[in-house]
């Protein structure tokens, strides 16, 4: 099993080994899952769930790890520096980066902005109210990142790519110095949002000014934790799976007239990971609303679906029309369609973009039937 060895001084020392294809398969399944599941009001990533399965996989200890770091870094009391489980994820990035195994080596830095995540939630929100969050997420300014990016997910994931291409070169030559960075500004970015966040979350609560609809009065705690679970299982099947539903297809791309070739190249696009966090958005916000399955597989269902891609403007930062034209653009940004798309007239635009929402409608008709 390969070892995970780093010189320092005329010392050449040992801190983890690793089973490359395991913790391949390991990480990128488990960070999409997270992220997913981010589409929860208050949802807290397992990150220290998911670092002890890690201690394991890669036969690492905190001792070792620490001992690593305070060597390389110093300041040997400054406990953010020497955390053990930013050292094994850093760790772990350095060596898929040498593997060129850039999907896994970008997983475990989206585990570490994760971590960064779940930490500075736990520290600024507690107990969190999940109505209270929603209501502090409708109420941001317009350049809070979790606006401009759309949800946090994205938002997390923003940050992460913009950060690994920062700091790229510095992991690759495992510089001490921009090591430091790296974990300093990671922390940095990531309080900016969570703080400005979390003064509006508290600022709601102080005013009593929870937003809340009518259909939030009557919310049923079970029923929520069912429709989740439901659409989590169905965003796996899609992303993780790479399950496509021929039947889904061929029934959205006949509700809409659209062409069965580029029907089947976006149903096969969307099965990339990548659109794990867009997807779990779109069937959330899909199906919020919709308070007793058995309507799903009803043709009123697919008018459910009609009516929310007709809505021109909302007020509301995240709606289904919304993420599903995010979901389109990159689709057709990765089958290089571009072009051909920007030549298309407004409606067929239009039928290009809808396919998308009735694909992931008939899906989960099909799903539960």
């Amino acid at each position: 099993m390969p070892k995970i060895t780093r010189k320092l001084g005329d010392k050449e020392i040992q801190v983890s080994d690793i089973d490359f294809n395991k913790l391949h398969t390991f990480i990128v399944k488990k960070v999409s899952t997270e992220l997913a599941s981010l589409v929860e009001d208050c949802y807290y990533p397992k990150v220290s769930i998911l670092y002890k399965d890690l201690l394991a996989i890669t036969h690492s200890d905190e001792k070792t790890l620490r001992a690593y770091s305070k060597k390389k870094y110093g300041n040997p009391k400054w406990r953010l520096l020497h955390d053990p489980q930013t050292t094994l994820l850093i760790l772990i990035v350095q060596e898929f980066i040498k593997q060129k195994d850039m999907a896994a080596a970008l997983s475990a830095f989206h585990l570490f902005s994760l971590r960064n995540y779940s930490n500075l939630l736990h520290k600024y929100i507690r107990h969190c109210n999940p109505e209270l969050f929603r209501s502090a997420l409708q109420s941001l300014s317009h350049n809070h990142l979790f606006v401009t990016k759309q949800t946090i997910p994205s938002s997390i994931m923003y940050l992460s790519n913009t950060l690994f291409k920062k700091y790229q070169r510095a992991l690759v030559e495992d510089d001490a110095g921009m090591m430091l960075k790296l974990i300093m500004e990671i922390r940095h970015r990531f309080e900016q949002s969570i703080l400005s966040f979390a003064k509006k979350y508290y600022a709601i609560h102080k005013s009593q000014q929870q937003i809340k609809s009518e259909d939030e009065k009557d919310y049923d705690v079970g029923y929520e934790t069912k429709l989740k679970q439901f659409i989590g299982s169905v965003t796996k099947d899609i992303t993780i799976y790479k399950n496509v539903d021929k039947k889904a297809v061929d029934g959205a791309r006949k509700i809409i007239k659209f062409n069965r070739k580029y029907s089947e190249q976006y149903a096969k696009t969307l099965t990339n990971p990548k659109y794990t966090s867009d997807i779990n958005s779109a069937l959330y916000l899909l199906m919020k609303d919709i308070k007793d399955f058995s309507k799903v597989p009803t043709t009123s269902f697919l008018d459910h679906v009609k009516k929310l891609m007709s809505v021109k403007v909302s007020k509301q930062p995240l709606y289904f029309k919304k993420v599903i034209s995010k979901i389109h653009d990159q689709v057709i940004e990765d089958l290089e369609l571009v072009d051909w798309f920007n030549k298309l007239s407004i409606q067929s635009k239009s039928i290009s973009r809808n396919f998308i929402a009735y694909y992931l409608a008939v899906y989960v008709q099909n799903h539960i039937s």
